[in-house]
């Protein structure tokens, strides 16, 4: 008889197991309604510190080279490195990080900058010393006139330099922002869902937007 009412009592509980839905299933909405987790994978980012160090190195370190080499007494081939490695310094050192971003217009933008910049004070020192006057061992009556020409000329090219060494960062957030928009609309995303009609089984839809 106790065996009787043991089977009974677990075929009763076995059939109310059964009526019950799926735990999974009462979770489906609070998983459809969670956010769906995004894989974005963006290549092409560069870094804005390595950009300002490049911008910074090409500029002191060839210039700084250079000078000790047109300072060192040694004449001839060494002088001549000596100021083929200032000028590059100069004209295109700062240019480095720019070319580093993918910003060749506005690296070859302060290039030319700073190339105009030389010949018009080379025009200028020119026009002053027309008249003569330039001689540093006799006539020096222009020779003020070709300094302040030397002064301007030394501070527009100062300033050109710090201005694009300070600016390489600026261009890196530029090109990062293009090829963040670029892939913003290529997007791989993972929802998960619950299928109710083969009991409740948890599973992931993959969506790729373009």
């Amino acid at each position: 008889m106790k065996t009787t009412s043991m089977l009974g009592s677990l075929a009763v509980l076995a059939m109310g197991t059964t009526l019950l839905p799926p735990p999974l299933a009462h979770s489906q909405e609070a998983l459809l309604a969670s956010k769906s987790i995004e894989v974005e994978a963006v290549s092409g980012m560069k870094s804005e510190s390595t950009a300002s160090l490049l911008s910074l190195a090409g500029t002191v370190v060839p210039m700084a080279l250079g000078m000790a080499l047109m300072n060192s007494g040694d004449g001839g081939a060494g002088s001549g490195l000596g100021l083929a490695l200032f000028s590059y310094g100069m004209y295109f050192g700062p240019a480095t990080g720019y070319w580093y971003a993918g910003s060749a217009g506005a690296a070859w933008k302060g290039v030319g900058i700073r190339l105009g910049i030389s010949l018009v004070a080379t025009a200028a020192t020119a026009a002053v010393c027309s008249g003569g006057g330039c001689e540093m061992f006799g006539d020096d009556s222009a020779m003020p006139g070709v300094a302040v020409v030397g002064l301007l000329a030394l501070g527009a090219t100062a300033y050109s330099l710090i201005h694009d060494i300070a600016g390489a960062d600026g261009e890196v957030r530029r090109h990062n922002a293009e090829v963040a928009a670029r892939h913003r609309e290529s997007r791989l995303s993972f929802v998960p869902v619950v299928t109710p009609r083969d009991g409740g089984t948890l599973g992931v839809v993959a969506t790729m937007r373009f």
